[in-house]
């Protein structure tokens, strides 16, 4: 898009003023008419050496460069010949054109052909925001040119004169076979132009209205006019105006740059615009651009629109489109441009990736130069890797939530059109967050008033296939199932306490019968119910002669296999009491060895009374219970009363002992309906010998219960009394 003449800019005017006051003579010195301009000074003495350049002023009022008698001065680096204008004004002297006023009603200016001195304009072939291109006839050489002027002819301002030179000039110090070469440039009969290669062919944006161009065909065309921009870049001018129309196809495939109408050179500041205006073509310059900021313009930004036109030829449409100017510029600026592959899915990743890099809306995430993203095109044409990296599916995520305008403002970035899919999501998510605390609410009030639903199956580690925890599992699983008869559970046999507290933690199963001295400290425990309390028992050999436990240690005092519950609260007592017991030797063998005849003399069980077991020493008749009386409390057991049926089972006797308790356990996150259920199954059991009563278990504070046996004794108090 070429910018519009600034009529009421300051610099403009105080150069306006210095080309008429040089052509009337009235400047004795460029210094005394810079001193007229303080504040504008160091800015028109370069416009005015830029003007030099060209060979456009003196202060005697005729081209520098030229003599008195109009003859052509020796060619000057810039170009190869430089044209002396009729009579003695600059080359910037708009009193030479003539003032649209002024002309004739029917005077529509010079019709083709038209003869401009050595060249004959024959048709036009070409036409932009600011210039006119014709096809010309140079009959000195004979050859064929192309002839630009300024699309006002005699009408044109300072600015578009200013800026039709500086295309000139920009162009003419290139010399790249990809960039269209400038012969002359000057004005005669009031007319600007310069001359330049024709080049017979085609244009980019006619091959994208022509249809898709194969990804590797694109990728060499923008690898070729990489190259030429890179030549540019090193000479010091940034195009700034790079557009699919503004690269031309020659009959032999090859591309030829054109159209330097916006180039400034990087070197010094002969840009013709001012920071604050956007310069190009809004669908293919960088956002720099876009948002007015020319003074950030740089090789990166030359960079973007070369991306902009890969775009354009693998998908055949722009990056960013808009139904206005304004919006597309402003687009450019904050929306990110979709990915190829969202329009041509075919195009291969790679490609996609490098238009990805090039159309990043931070330059120094770019390609650091165009002969950098020449080599990367290099690459993909030849089935090399790239050195670029596609962006993550997270940052694709999140760039696309960027276009959700609540989640774009959150970011600081603002979306200026959203699509109807982010609408949608974005009145979703509204939505959600509105009915958020609702749907939390009824979720806690669902925890706390729902209970967990049944497993379809459960397990119960009881002990030896024999003991008493087997026996309890077994009672409580049988009473559980007449209340679920489609539950299916199982009894696991174990080695006693430890094994089950590994079972739980392990979750292997689901509830277990753990005594108490065994129970690890593990916050993910908890306790359902202690059971029945397990005395323990002090037995002697009648024809051993002990007689009391002290007696021990002059002999093998059988203490069951290693692993049982009751092993380990045998060897605790041992610890707690080393006075008593003091060092006995300590024999592993199972229970049963103590109903053969090579029984040991003495042994130190922790049973329930109910174990059958106990029923066996009994019928055995050989054994006797010694008291266990320490006279102080000892912590994880309790004094017991125990009712002495085995020393005489006719008529048994009340000797003191100590206990410990059988607890049944499960986790802290086992269904509330399961830990309910075993509960309503232990207490409803008929035979309730040494049970430990309801009320009692629900006044033993040193249980860490579950939630759901906590509800349950709370529910049942009424029961309890």
């Amino acid at each position: 898009m070429s910018e519009s003449p600034r009529t009421n800019d300051p610099l403009d005017e105080a150069f306006a003023d210095y080309l008429r006051m040089s052509d009337a003579g009235e400047i004795a010195s460029r210094e005394d008419f810079l001193k007229m301009f303080p504040d504008l000074a160091d800015e028109l003495k370069e416009l005015i050496e830029a003007a030099d350049l060209f060979g456009a002023v003196n202060l005697n009022g005729q081209l520098a460069g030229s003599s008195s008698d109009g003859k052509v001065a020796s060619q000057s680096p810039n170009a190869e010949t430089i044209i002396r204008s009729a009579g003695n004004h600059s080359a910037y002297d708009a009193d030479a054109t003539l003032p649209m006023a002024n002309r004739e009603p029917n005077d529509h200016g010079p019709s083709l052909p038209f003869d401009l001195g050595d060249y004959v304009l024959q048709r036009e072939i070409g036409r932009g925001g600011m210039g006119v291109v014709y096809l010309a006839k140079q009959h000195e050489l004979d050859r064929q040119v192309a002839i630009k002027m300024i699309r006002s002819g005699m009408l044109a301002d300072e600015g578009e004169v200013r800026r039709f030179y500086t295309e000139a000039q920009a162009a003419a110090r290139l010399r790249h076979r990809g960039i269209v070469g400038v012969h002359q440039f000057g004005r005669r009969a009031g007319h600007h132009f310069f001359s330049m290669e024709y080049i017979p062919g085609t244009d980019l944006q006619k091959k994208i209205n022509s249809g898709l161009l194969d990804p590797k065909e694109a990728a060499r065309y923008v690898r070729d006019v990489a190259r030429a921009i890179h030549h540019a870049h090193q000479k010091g001018v940034l195009h700034r105006d790079l557009k699919p129309a503004n690269v031309l196809i020659d009959e032999h495939d090859q591309i030829h740059v054109t159209d330097f109408g916006l180039a400034k050179h990087m070197d010094s500041d002969s840009s013709v615009t001012g920071s604050g205006a956007a310069i190009g073509t809004p669908h293919y310059m960088a956002p720099e651009q876009a948002g007015g900021h020319s003074d950030r313009v740089c090789a990166e930004s030359d960079v973007y629109s070369l991306g902009a036109i890969l775009f354009a030829l693998l998908t055949g449409r722009p990056p960013i489109q808009a139904d206005t100017v304004v919006q597309t510029l402003l687009q450019v600026v904050h929306e990110p441009a979709p990915a190829v592959r969202e329009i041509r899915p075919e195009v291969p990743i790679d490609l996609e990736t490098i238009v990805a890099k090039c159309l990043e809306k931070n330059p120094g995430k770019r390609y650091e130069s165009a002969e950098k993203l020449a080599d990367e095109l290099d690459a993909f044409i030849e089935d090399r890797h790239i050195e670029a990296r596609p962006r993550s599916q997270v940052l694709k995520a999140w760039h696309w939530l960027e276009g959700v305008p609540v989640v774009g403002a959150l970011a600081g970035r603002r979306v200026l059109h959203s699509s109807s899919t982010h609408r949608r999501f974005q009145a979703a998510m509204l939505l959600v967050l509105l009915l958020t605390p609702i749907v939390a609410v009824s979720i806690q009030l669902g925890i706390q008033h729902w209970p967990d639903a049944m497993p379809k199956s459960i397990s119960i580690a009881g002990g030896a296939q024999d003991g008493r925890y087997s026996e309890v599992a077994k009672l409580i699983s049988e009473q559980i199932k007449k209340s679920q008869p489609d539950l299916k559970t199982a009894i696991l046999s174990t080695q006693g306490s430890e094994e089950n507290a590994k079972l739980l933690i392990d979750d292997e199963t689901d509830l277990a019968l753990i005594q108490a001295v065994s129970i690890p400290s593990k916050e993910e425990l908890a306790h359902v119910a202690p059971l029945y309390y397990e005395p323990i028992y002090a037995l002697a050999r009648k024809d051993s002669g002990i007689e009391s436990i002290q007696q021990f240690k002059d002999c093998h005092v059988l203490l069951g296999p290693p692993g049982s519950g009751s092993r380990a609260c045998i060897e605790l007592l041992i610890k707690t009491l080393p006075n008593t017991l003091g060092n006995i030797t300590i024999s592993s063998e199972p229970w049963q060895v103590l109903l053969s005849e090579n029984s040991p003399s003495a042994a130190m069980l922790c049973l329930g009374q109910a174990s059958p077991f106990l029923d066996k020493l009994r019928k055995d008749g050989r054994w006797r219970v010694l008291e266990i009386n320490p006279g102080k409390v000892i912590h994880a057991f309790d004094r017991y009363p125990l009712k002495d049926d085995i020393t005489n089972a006719s008529s048994p006797t009340t000797v003191q002992t100590l206990a410990t308790t059988a607890i049944l356990m499960a986790k802290q996150d086992t269904s509330d309906a399961l830990i309910t259920a075993a509960l309503e199954s232990w207490y409803s059991l008929e035979d309730s010998t040494n049970r430990i009563s309801m009320k009692e278990a629900s006044q033993w504070t040193e249980l860490r219960l579950h939630p759901a046996a906590e509800q349950y004794f709370r529910d049942h108090a009424e029961d309890q009394e």
